[in-house]
Parts: C-alpha cells; structure tokens; sequence
C-alpha cells in the first residue's frame, strides 16, 4: 500500500518558484524588447556568443565602444564643469546682492 506523498508549505513555494521565476523573466525581458529565452541561455552558458566578423582595412576604422564611451564622457564631464561654473557666479551675484539688502535694512 503506496503512502501519498506531502508537501509542506515551502516545498510546494519552492516548486512553485523553479517554475513562475523562469517564466516571469522570458516575459519581462520580452517587455524590454529583449530575447528572454537568449538572455536565459547567456546567462547559464549554454550557447556562447558568435564572434563577430573581422571588419575590412581598407574602411577607416570606427573608435571602439570604449573609445566612443570615453568621448561621451569628456564631454559630459566638461558640461558639469562649465555648469558649475556658471551657478558659481551666480550664487557669488546672490551673496553680493545680500550683502546690500542687509545693509539697506540696518
């Protein structure tokens, strides 16, 4: 006479889980626009990434990611600096103009 197996609580959320979790990630990687079954395969190591084809030397090479990346950085970074620049002397015109609302108080 075979005994019905039981489960508790957890061991039915833990299944549950190794099911839902998968599924729910395919979905929403899906709602990015992205492949969730690639992503998935990525991620364990199943399928490795192509390499990519060596590009032409005749064409004048493109910077690189990093190189690109670097640029858009400097010029943000020099966008920061001339910003703070700016509210620099604007808060030194504030102070100053302070200064001469205290003194036309006393």
């Amino acid at each position: 006479m075979a005994r019905k197996l039981k489960l508790t609580g957890f061991a039915r959320f833990f299944i549950l889980m190794l099911i839902l979790a998968p599924i729910a990630y395919i979905i929403a990687s899906y709602a990015n626009g992205e492949d969730g079954v690639q992503n998935i395969k990525r991620l364990i190591g199943i399928e490795q990434p192509a390499e990519q084809a060596p590009a032409d030397n005749a064409q004048m090479p493109l910077p690189s990611k990093d190189e690109a990346a670097a640029e858009i950085m400097q010029r943000e970074i020099q966008a920061l600096k001339d910003s703070l620049m700016a509210k620099e002397v604007k808060i030194q015109e504030l102070q100053k103009e302070i200064k001469v609302l205290k003194g036309s108080r006393r």
